[in-house]
């Protein structure tokens, strides 16, 4: 069984894509009110490369609602993705924060990553 690893990672990209853009059909456990992704690759200290994807609905502002209609794992998604934002210092206020123009100044952000054989996530406390 691969071991879970701690390591120290570096934001290389992050972008948003329309979820129609990269399936032609919405992958299984995604509603109707998950319609984007924001897809982060990080550059672990070890020289591997790590990509996160965050689910939410972005607003014609730029920003995203944190709060949903449903309570399921839709719900969670954006809890993690505010979490995220939080955590890292990215900003103090997730309701009003600009999401598609914030990503512009990520790159180089260092953040916590798990580890698990070849693969892995962000670690969001």
């Amino acid at each position: 069984m691969p071991e879970l690893e701690k390591v120290s990672a570096t934001i290389q990209d992050a972008k948003i894509y329309k979820i129609s853009d990269l399936w032609s059909r919405k992958p299984r456990g995604l509603r109707f009110n998950d319609t984007d992704a924001l897809v982060i690759t990080l550059r672990a200290e070890d020289g591997s490369t790590i990509k996160e994807t965050f689910y939410f609905c972005l607003k014609p502002d730029g920003t995203f609602n944190v709060n949903t209609v449903s309570k399921d794992s839709s719900r969670a998604r954006r809890q993690r993705l505010a979490s995220f934002l939080k955590h890292y210092k990215i900003t103090s206020n997730v309701d009003e924060y600009n999401l598609k123009e914030g990503i512009k100044r990520w790159k180089g952000i260092q953040v916590a990553a798990i580890k698990v054989g070849d693969s892995g996530s962000i670690y969001v406390p």
